[in-house]
């Protein structure tokens, strides 16, 4: 039977963390996070001028009949993030020789804060894709 990477305290721990992207790429995954560029969502973001050519479908007709002034109502877009785990497995990774059951070797570490990292990321919905790298750089 297989040890268990990770106890209890250290999921329900894990289970409160979130990973931030720095940079918003270009997608069309639709999901639950939260991003910095504006699009269709339920969640209000913020009011901006009409210009010409805007979708009128976007226009608020509430603040129009107020204001007498046309106004877009900008949304939130919401997007998955796509998580890449790639982890070192090669020789170098055996270090100290020959301790692949202990807590302090390199490779056993490496794989916990994978799983760590993949525990997080499938806990938010995220895409998680997880792979391995042998010497050469094979992918495993």
């Amino acid at each position: 039977m297989a040890e268990k990477l990770f106890d209890e305290v250290t999921l329900r721990k894990l289970e409160q963390l979130r990973l931030m992207a720095s940079k918003v790429r270009a997608g069309a995954i639709k999901g639950e996070r939260r991003s910095t560029r504006r699009g269709t969502s339920v969640e209000f973001a913020d009011y901006r001028n009409y210009t010409r050519g805007d979708d009128l479908r976007r226009l608020d007709w509430n603040i129009y009949a107020r204001l007498e002034r046309p106004f877009i109502k900008l949304l939130e877009e919401e997007e998955d993030l796509a998580v890449y785990v790639l982890l070192d497995a090669s020789a170098s990774m055996d270090w100290p020789q020959g301790g692949a059951g202990d807590a302090a070797h390199k490779f056993t570490f490496g794989l916990r804060l994978a799983a760590g990292l993949g525990h997080i990321a499938l806990t938010t919905g995220d895409y998680l894709t997880v792979g391995a790298l042998r010497d050469g750089g094979d992918l495993v």
